[in-house]
């Protein structure tokens, strides 16, 4: 859920980036029962974008929050 330029200057292994006015086309083919973390810089796109995901059907939607919590929980685990 961040910008391009957010995203370049640094993500998650593995992550994804769908800019938040982009979510309805992302997710558009996804199957609604894949479990989906969504992140951004500060956790507030990522709300926003966890509320759009299981108003439209998604069951496991969770919000990471920001990039330096995500990066912090996975040192933890």
């Amino acid at each position: 859920m961040r910008t391009p330029g957010e995203f370049s200057q640094g993500h998650l292994d593995g992550a994804t980036n769908y800019p938040l006015n982009t979510v309805d086309k992302a997710f558009a083919k996804i199957d609604k029962d894949t479990p989906i973390v969504v992140y951004c810089r500060s956790g507030a796109r990522s709300g926003k974008a966890m509320g759009y995901l299981k108003q439209v059907g998604f069951k496991e939607v969770y919000n990471g929050g920001g990039l330096v919590e995500m990066q912090s929980t996975k040192l933890k685990n």
